[in-house]
């Protein structure tokens, strides 16, 4: 499967975000950390792995529209099967630390099934436009997961890459 520039930049990035990482005194910021939480799964889930795109995700995950942790993981999977090819490119539109242990993130996703040019205009997208608004909570540690997620349909105006 052909891996996108995006791709390539997103892999390269939080490769280089956890050497440097590793190389500083100072830790993460939780948005450190729920970036790179964001771009390691949309690597997951634009190789098809659901085994780790679902490690990010709670246990106790539960949506408005009733769907829980085995009802999300079939969705994937359905979503999986008859995608043969994801290509994801994203934008976090903005990352709200509600309390010490709990945080919003709204961002813009575009899905295809062919390699899209990050510099292409949202109308030019050959694909589906989404907004999605997370509530993620982190446990023990920085391990942040994934509690709740709702997402609708967005316009091309939504997106200002």
């Amino acid at each position: 499967m052909a891996i996108s520039n995006l791709s390539r930049g997103s892999t390269f990035l939080l490769l280089f975000t956890l050497f440097v990482a590793g190389c500083s005194d100072r830790p993460l910021s939780p948005e450190e950390q729920l970036r790179n939480i964001l771009s390691e799964a949309e690597s997951y889930l634009e190789a098809r792995d659901l085994s780790s795109a679902m490690g990010f995700v709670d246990p106790a995950y539960e949506d408005r529209s009733g769907r829980d942790f085995r009802a999300l993981k079939a969705m994937l999977l359905g979503y999986f099967m008859r995608h043969k090819s994801i290509h994801i490119i994203s934008k976090i539109d903005q990352i709200d630390l509600r309390a010490e242990n709990e945080s919003e993130v709204v961002l813009f996703a575009g899905l295809a099934g062919s390699p899209q040019e990050a510099e292409m205009a949202p109308a030019q997208w050959r694909g589906d436009l989404l907004r999605l608004q997370l509530l993620f909570k982190r446990g023990d540690g920085d391990d942040w997961r994934l509690r709740m997620a709702e997402w609708r349909r967005a316009t091309p105006q939504d997106f200002a890459f």
